[in-house]
């Protein structure tokens, strides 16, 4: 704080034409306010005393009295100089008191229009700049290239899903489908086919199945045979035996009678006959040799004709053995061929589906924005350059972010139900309501914020993509809080304050902790008690201890307790 400059000399008063009421409002106007508020009580007195005279006779007491008020003026200067480099005045006032430098005297009344304190239950709520986006957008391209052949929308119109867009020329691929759809044909013949050789082929193994079959049946009748012929060389051996024994026998009655003839013992004619039978004896023993060397003969036959039909049978089973890997072949070649339609069958699928994308259909429902292109356009695959871009509006999200610090409190209201986002477009008093739909999971650390998106149905479309709001989101409710009309808050250097109208029509500089805003009220968190007089209107002509004439009051704030 500096000490005011009093110019007297610049003033251009002489003491012929001087008056003392002019040079009373000359030093008051100069000597600051909070000196005269201070030493009022003692000092005005004293110049006041001091400036009793009388103005006649004129030169003589005068003379005296300007001396006087020359002393006056001197002590006052000093104890402002002391004041100044001894003292620590509060910031606040005096800044306002340097603001008001130039206004008049201590007695002026300031006309102020003022409110009541009051409580309230409010919403304890974090406000922010939210950003409209659009629920989902979509960038139509063409999935085949081509030329554009009809537009069936205008720009700007709202689309709905699956609603046909663009067409473009599909000769190429119909051909594609008529050139997929022979191939396939072609390749179902050669299954067909490849399925009659397995059908054949498997008839062949069928019938080299009969084939060993009655070949073994050979070989079981030709082990038959065997097993009978070799009885009969059984039965043939036993036959010899037993012709051998009456060889033997006879060979010795021969014997005997030729003896007994020789001693004349029997007759000649019974000699010979005994004979002759050892004869037929030796006869037919030799004839059943032969019978049985022929049963062996045939024996071996039989057994060359057991050996023959097992080879048979063998050479069957190779035969049944190639006609089944012929079948095997045949089964592979089946399934190589299906395999082949298979891909056929792919191919024009694929072709069909190249097809479909000749007519390009709404993927969303939405707005859609500016056509990129127009009827004749020849376009490519997959391009960079979409044909328009849709944006979904309905429902539609406003993205907004608060300070990291609110993230556990909106994390402790959020879990438990869905919590109310309003939102109010600029130059407009309408809120549109919507829920708390996602909270980011990363906190940005440059800007030290949490995301957070609101969600909104937008069914009479106010809200626009890119569009800034103001964004409310309500936590909780705050029952008997502490209110006061917003313009009654201002801003200083050390914070924010109010001025408080006490009893004797004076105000006081109060400092104040505003929590939030709603409807034209602060909630204040530390600061003023229901009942208090606040000043709404005014203010700029105010400092602590400033009288105050009450003009208008306003209903109290929040309305009664």
């Amino acid at each position: 704080m500096s000490i005011s400059k009093i110019d007297i000399v610049n003033a251009e008063i002489s003491p012929s034409t001087i008056n003392l009421n002019q040079l009373e409002a000359l030093v008051l106007d100069n000597i600051p306010k909070e000196s005269l508020a201070q030493n009022h009580s003692a000092e005005s007195h004293s110049v006041e005393h001091h400036l009793e005279f009388k103005q006649d006779p004129p030169s003589k007491k005068r003379t005296g009295l300007v001396f006087l008020i020359g002393l006056v003026l001197l002590a006052t200067l000093g104890f402002l100089g002391y004041r100044t480099f001894f003292a620590k005045p509060n910031k606040t006032e005096t800044s306002e008191k340097s603001q008001r430098s130039g206004r008049k005297g201590r007695s002026m009344i300031t006309p102020v229009t003022v409110a009541k304190v009051g409580q309230k239950t409010v919403p304890v709520q974090l406000q922010a700049i939210g950003n409209v986006q659009a629920e989902s957008t979509v960038s139509v391209t063409p999935q085949i290239g081509g030329k554009i052949t009809g537009v069936f929308f205008k720009k700007g119109q709202e689309v709905k899903k699956g609603q046909l867009l663009f067409t473009l020329d599909d000769q190429t691929q119909r051909a594609a489908i008529q050139q997929a759809q022979g191939t396939v044909a072609k390749d179902l013949a050669l299954v067909q086919q490849a399925r009659a050789n397995l059908a054949k082929d498997q008839g062949l193994v069928e019938q080299a199945r009969a084939t060993l079959a009655k070949d073994q049946g050979l070989v079981e009748q030709a082990r038959v045979t065997s097993a009978k012929d070799q009885a009969l060389v059984r039965q043939a051996e036993a036959t010899l035996a037993k012709d051998q024994a009456q060889a033997q026998y006879a060979q010795a009655q021969s014997n005997r009678y030729t003896n007994l003839y020789k001693q004349g013992a029997v007759s000649q004619d019974q000699a010979q006959q005994y004979s002759t039978s050892s004869q037929v004896n030796v006869a037919t023993l030799r004839a059943d040799r032969e019978a049985i060397a022929n049963a062996q003969e045939v024996v071996k036959s039989d057994q060359v004709a057991i050996k023959n039909a097992q080879e048979v049978v063998k050479s069957d089973q190779v035969a049944i053995k190639n006609a089944q890997e012929v079948v095997k072949g045949d089964q592979a070649a089946i399934q190589n061929a299906q395999a082949v339609v298979a891909s056929d069958q792919g191919a024009l699928k694929n072709t069909q589906v190249q097809l479909s994308y000749a007519k390009i259909y709404a993927p969303i429902s939405g707005q859609a924005g500016d056509i990129l292109v127009t009827q004749g356009n020849v376009v490519a695959a997959n391009s960079t350059s979409p044909l328009l871009t849709i944006s979904q509006i309905r429902p539609i999200q406003v993205s907004f972010s608060v300070p990291e610090t609110q993230l556990p409190e909106i994390q402790k209201y959020a879990s438990n139900n869905k919590l109310a986002v309003d939102v109010t477009i600029p130059n407009t008093n309408r809120q549109i309501r919507g829920l708390l739909a996602f909270i980011n999971n990363t906190v940005d650390n440059s800007t030290g914020t949490i995301k957070l998106i609101g969600q909104f149905d937008n069914a009479q479309g106010q809200l626009w993509p890119g569009q800034y709001v103001n964004t409310t989101l309500t936590l909780r409710t705050q029952p008997n809080a502490i209110v006061v009309p917003s313009q009654a808050v201002q801003n200083g250097p050390n914070g924010q304050f109010v001025f408080v109208v006490k009893p004797d029509n004076t105000v006081e500089n109060v400092p104040v902790t505003v929590s939030s805003m709603m409807n034209g009220l602060n909630v204040i968190e530390k600061g003023l008690q229901p009942g208090q007089t606040v000043v709404t209107d005014g203010q700029a002509n105010l400092i602590s201890g400033s009288k105050v004439r009450v003009k208008s009051a306003s209903k109290q704030a929040g309305g009664a307790s």
